[in-house]
């Protein structure tokens, strides 16, 4: 090993920084919040769904039939912001008793970045218990144990 190819392999290597969604149930904004500034402070760039409040909350706030005729603006917007990234990270807590929960919207977005191509990060792992097991478990995606730093 040449001196020079000696200094690169000892210096430490850069992480890629990226720009990401955050996919995950609307139930969980304070913490997609929170791992947006985590992951910023990292370098990253992170996209968040709009609005960022629950739905529930949304529909008191401006009524049932206004969210259902802005949904799908939101739901599209959201896909565009996937289409437009390099990854995705579904923010999958637990709730109602699952573990690593995430819902059918957040389904349609892992679909539509696993169509795209793009990588997709887990916050945390999911039991084969989960309701939609078999639609994810064979995708490439990738692990992260709620640690940030694996984002690569």
């Amino acid at each position: 090993m040449t001196t020079e190819n000696k200094r690169d392999a000892e210096r430490p290597k850069e992480v890629r920084r990226m720009r990401i969604t955050l996919c995950g149930s609307s139930k969980f904004y304070e913490k997609l919040k929170e791992i947006a500034d985590d992951c910023s402070r990292k370098g990253h760039q992170c996209l968040l769904p709009e609005p960022l409040m629950a739905e529930s909350e949304w529909a008191a706030k401006y009524g049932r039939e206004e969210l259902l005729k802005r949904k799908p603006l939101f739901t599209q917007g959201h896909f565009q912001k996937i289409e437009n990234s390099d990854a995705i990270l579904v923010v999958n807590l637990t709730r109602e008793g699952i573990e690593g929960y995430f819902g059918s919207n957040t389904l349609m977005e892992i679909a539509v970045a696993f169509y795209l191509g793009k990588k997709i990060f887990w916050l945390n792992p999911f039991g084969e218990d989960h309701p939609h097991y078999e639609e994810i478990a064979g995708l490439d995606a990738t692990i992260l144990n709620g640690d940030l730093n694996k984002i690569k």
